[in-house]
């Protein structure tokens, strides 16, 4: 039995090694608990699962409350009072109401389990060095927080299948703490920023308590927090073995006497969300046209490009005369709460799939310390990191006329890298903010560092084909060029 409020299920690494703890450890211990699973995606869903877990069950009235249970572990006795009418609310195998499935799902077979690990080769994913039927029995744990994965962040298994209330491959902006149990509450609303948040909810009833109706119309504005971060688009079950013996989980390794080997799921279940319901841990843009907002979407990665090019999106709200962003709720929260207060840095963690339709084309999973220093060089790190991605275009561009002018398909390589050597630039840039030097200077520093690295890499990349007469011309008519466009590149 896997029930998430009181068995042991959470995989986490510490002190004696690695091993499962119960929710309730976790919240009263001070131990320095962090997770550990063979996948960095499935601890990211862990983690997003524990989030919205806390969340529902132990939500802090207020921002003082939250930040004293950031501080210090709850006691066993305010333990038990918090999840008073939550035991059956998360039971993996609860006879009626089994956590996010249905009991009667209309499908003639099972479908493997692997289907539910996302990226594995079940079905169309890109096999992240895994072959078919890699998993076949997986324990609770990874059965639960698979599950969860794949209803809030993949994308549908086909056109019958509906992805999660985001939609498919849209990323996860979390804060990061010292440990597992104050990353947690740096990540959970307070209820008056809860309520902020969505003050016209009406429907705050988990998904498999009060199923999604066929043929339903929803305006994502009256989905509670509680139903949204456990939002189920799929109507399905999980197929449970109790064996004689223990096997080793597919996915963990740990032995399990309860195993999942696969899951029924009913296809062509239609309904329809209007709107966009503003998930606390998603930031979302929009474009501008004739100055209305349209387009508004959940931010998503720019397929392979690294997560640097997207940090303004992640850390800054702002708005253009051509396209906007917002910044994920709990951001917002960690800036009036914790920084500066309790907290002298604020270290964000980026995580999601980039996908092409239901394809999965690679797991993301970055990391950005920022300073405290940094707010007030907000400016500075949006013009910095626009600038830099400038320069990529005008790398990118001259090698391209270079490449059409003599043969040398350069372009691709220039930019790619590009983006690998500006990796460590940009955190040193994030770095030298916390030095008290003057934004400016910091800023225009790095845009040199990155002109600098343009011109090298054009250089590096042409020097083949600057034998020839032709390709010396057309080498010194790119490269004038190249330099000019840097030029105009500011700050």
């Amino acid at each position: 039995m896997t029930n998430l409020i009181v068995s042991s299920w959470i995989p986490v690494r510490s002190t004696s090694g690695i091993e499962q703890i119960s929710f309730q450890e976790l919240l009263i211990s001070d131990a320095p608990y962090h997770l550990a699973l063979p996948r960095d995606d499935m601890e990211l869903a862990t983690l997003q699962l524990l989030v919205s877990l806390v969340q529902v069950v132990a939500q802090p009235p207020s921002a003082a409350a939250l930040r004293q249970r950031a501080q210090s572990p709850m006691s066993e006795a305010e333990y038990g009072e918090l999840i008073e009418g939550y035991a059956d609310s998360f039971d993996l195998q609860h006879s009626s109401k089994p956590f996010m499935q249905v009991t009667d799902p209309k499908a003639k077979e099972t479908t493997p389990i692997q289907k539910l690990f996302i990226g594995l080769p079940e079905g169309n994913n890109h096999a992240f060095f895994n072959d078919p039927g890699e998993i076949t029995l997986v324990c609770g744990s990874c059965a639960a927080i698979a599950l969860f994965n794949q209803a809030s962040n993949a994308p549908g298994f086909s056109g019958k299948h509906k992805a999660g209330l985001r939609g498919g491959g849209k990323l996860n902006t979390f804060l990061s703490g010292k440990d597992l149990r104050e990353t947690l509450w740096l990540n959970v609303l307070h209820s008056g920023a809860a309520k902020e948040l969505l003050p016209d909810a009406d429907n705050d009833v988990l998904c498999w308590e009060s199923p999604i109706a066929a043929g339903e119309r929803i305006t994502a504005q009256k989905i509670g927090l509680r139903r949204g971060l456990f939002w189920q688009p799929l109507r399905l079950k999980l197929e449970a073995t109790e064996l004689d013996a223990p096997v080793s989980c597919g996915h963990c390794g740990l032995n399990t006497e309860t195993a999942y080997s696969g899951f029924w799921c009913e296809a062509d279940f239609k309904f329809e969300v209007q709107g966009l319901w503003p998930h606390p841990h998603s930031p979302r843009c929009w474009n501008i046209k004739k100055q209305e907002r349209e387009k508004e979407r959940y931010l998503s990665f720019n397929q392979l490009t690294p997560g640097w090019t997207q940090l303004n999106q992640y850390a800054l709200s702002y708005e253009t005369a051509k396209d906007g962003n917002v910044r994920a709720p709990v951001i917002d929260q960690y800036e009036d709460v914790f920084l500066d207060q309790s907290h002298d840095r604020m270290v964000l963690l980026v995580g999601g799939y980039a996908n092409k339709q239901a394809a999965i084309l690679e797991r993301r999973h970055e990391l950005f310390s920022m300073p405290m220093e940094w707010q007030s060089n907000k400016g500075f790190l949006e013009r910095a990191i626009n600038a830099a991605i400038a320069v990529k275009t005008a790398l990118r561009g001259r090698a391209y006329y270079f490449g059409k002018e003599t043969g040398a398909q350069i372009h691709e390589q220039a930019e790619r890298t590009y983006y690998q050597q500006t990796e460590s630039l940009v955190h040193e840039l994030l770095k030298s903010f916390s030095n008290r030097k003057e934004g400016r200077l910091v800023a225009e520093s790095f845009l040199d560092q990155c002109k600098g690295l343009a011109r090298d890499i054009f250089e590096e990349l042409s020097r083949p084909y600057q034998h020839s007469p032709e390709g010396l011309k057309q080498y010194a008519i790119d490269k004038r060029s190249l330099n000019s466009g840097l030029r105009k590149i500011e700050l």
